[in-house]
């Protein structure tokens, strides 16, 4: 400030072309005429005293040649000591080269941002944050706006993408870029500067993402934030820097600035097979191995394929237990668990996430396991499969899910450690252990008994029919038994009867031998003349309930075995 009054004074009594002394009585300047204003060296005195040379005055003991440095370097303090002193001023050259220097023009950037549950906060300015952090809230729109007292023109233009809508259009300088009132999350911002101020400035930013925190700085229209991953981005950070000013400029850093989500299309997993051995690759969700062939899977091997410049850190880990060893050691990406050419089971199976792909995801994964079946989904390191009773994994299917969303089914029994119950058969009644030893040209077999009054219906073939049901009868009296022995089914019709009655149904074994259900009056199949089963009332016949006569008349198939005894 002392100089700057300096400069000023001297450029006063240069346009004066007069003299300038202190009257020691009154402290006040006074101007006082002088006719030799071109002299090299002035005289100026308070009492007329005689010519002082220049170069020896007090008041001027820096040497001057007539340049503004010269006069620049008077100071307060050299008046206070001349105050009654002599003081020698040269004549100022109006054509100096010497310019004082304009005010520095200016470059900056502020900006706001639309909160969850808050709204718009207020504007903030050069690298502070706008948002919130440690809150959980989301930024819903920005808008950005440059300060520019430059000659440069330009200005800032930047977009934003967006949940359920993905990248929105760019927009310029102080519009509204992201959605208000619809409940989206911003999940990554890019901006840059336009025209001339984007050759001689760079805009640095960067965000602040749930599940992570600060994302690196990053600069002129690269992402920051995250690509597929849901995630929300709670508060930025904006600063402009001069290209050619290496200093206070954020440091831009090589860890990746956004990340990039990932689909179950990007896992891959395949499995070795008895008797098959490799199974081609499949993605996320499909299946690896057989069902309903009782073959082993011996081993597995799975795979990830991510974006390398944008990719999550860390790893699938996966091992097997496998058949008579127990449990393997834990493998990585493309490396194989299990055995190859030992005929050894996997029994069960274990996978698990590590770095930010467990921050951002669960891995999901099922068995298809000897005699249970599929089982549920197990998760994140859980054992899928059995242990401890020698249950072969037959199938698998791994997901990859975003945390936060659904798992692909039930989440229960995804581990066996006990059989599975079989209870022993019945041993077998004296109609079924009779039935053993027949054969039929079909895949039916007919039992009758007529002192039990019971019809077997058997399914199968010889040694090994099995009952698919058991009916009540009426065969033939004592007085009209009906026939014994093996007969054949060739015939069968709908109905027979007199003028009283009606027998609906029938299926014919031998001569005018039927099966056919229990009397009705004549032409009805609702009134029933006489309904009697369990008991030998028959003229030879055998009689079921219409439904049953019905059954077998429907199903049947001629040559079917019938053996009555």
């Amino acid at each position: 400030m002392k100089k700057l009054i300096s400069i000023m004074l001297v450029s006063v009594l240069i346009l004066a072309t007069g003299t300038v002394y202190a009257d020691e009585s009154s402290d006040q300047i006074v101007e006082t005429e002088t006719e030799n204003t071109r002299a090299e060296n002035t005289e100026i005195g308070n009492t007329g005293a005689d010519n002082i040379e220049a170069e020896n005055t007090e008041a001027n003991s820096t040497e001057t040649e007539n340049t503004a440095s010269g006069s620049d370097e008077i100071s307060d303090e050299a008046n206070d000591e001349n105050i009654g002193e002599t003081v020698y001023v040269t004549e100022a050259n109006t054509d100096s080269d010497t310019e004082i220097e304009p005010d520095e023009s200016h470059i900056g950037v502020r900006y706001a941002a639309h909160v969850q549950n808050i709204g718009w906060q207020n504007e903030v300015s050069d690298g502070t944050t706008s948002g919130t952090t440690g809150r959980g809230l989301q930024i819903e729109a920005i808008n950005i706006v440059l300060d520019n007292s430059t000659s440069y023109t330009g200005g800032i233009s930047y977009a934003s993408h967006i949940k359920n809508i993905g990248w929105q259009s760019e927009v310029s300088d102080g519009n509204v870029s992201g959605t208000v009132g619809r409940n989206l999350q911003i999940e990554a911002i890019k901006m840059q500067l336009t025209g001339e101020l984007s050759e001689h400035f760079d805009v640095y930013y960067r965000t602040h993402i749930a599940d992570v925190g600060w994302m690196p700085w990053t600069k002129n229209g690269q992402i920051s934030g995250s690509i597929g991953l849901a995630d929300r981005v709670e508060a930025l950070e904006i600063q402009i820097t001069d290209k050619n000013e290496p200093s206070n400029k954020p440091e831009i850093t090589s860890e990746k600035s956004y990340l990039q989500g990932l689909s179950n299309s990007r896992l891959t997993y395949s499995s070795h097979v008895q008797d098959i051995g490799n199974m081609p690759w499949v993605s996320g969700g499909n299946i690896t191995g057989t069902t309903g062939r009782k073959l082993r899977i011996e081993g597995i091997n799975i795979n990830l394929s991510q974006d390398d410049a944008h990719s999550l850190t860390g790893t699938i880990m996966y091992r097997t237990h496998v058949q008579d060893i127990g449990w393997t050691g834990w493998k990585t990406l493309g490396q194989y668990s299990g055995t190859a050419g030992r005929a050894k089971q996997v029994e069960a199976v274990e996978i698990k996430l590590t770095g930010q792909l467990a921050t951002f995801y669960n891995i999901y994964y099922s068995s298809h396991i000897e005699n249970y079946g599929w089982l549920g989904w197990a998760s994140n390191g859980q054992t899928s499969g059995s242990t401890g009773i020698n249950y072969r994994v037959e199938a698998l299917k791994i997901n990859l899910v975003r945390k936060g969303s659904p798992a692909p089914g039930s989440t229960a029994n995804y581990y066996k450690n006990k059989p599975v119950y079989t209870p022993k058969p019945a041993a077998l009644d004296a109609m079924s252990q009779n039935a053993q030893g027949r054969s039929s040209s079909t895949r039916w077999l007919i039992m009758t008994d007529t002192s039990a009054c019971q019809v077997g219906v058997y399914s199968g073939s010889y040694g090994n029919w099995k009952r698919v049901a058991l009916w009540s009868c009426g065969p033939g009296k004592p007085s009209t038994p009906t026939v014994k022995g093996e007969f054949t089914i060739y015939g069968r019709g709908k109905s027979f009867g007199s003028k009283t009655y009606t027998c609906w149904y029938y299926t014919q074994f031998y001569g005018n031998y039927l099966f056919h259900s229990v009397l009705y009056n004549h032409g009805s199949m609702t009134q029933i003349q006489d309904g009697t089963l369990g008991k030998q009332v028959s003229h030879g016949c055998v009689r079921l309930d219409i439904n049953n006569a019905k059954w077998l008349y429907d199903n049947i198939p001629n040559g079917t075995k019938v053996v009555i005894y």
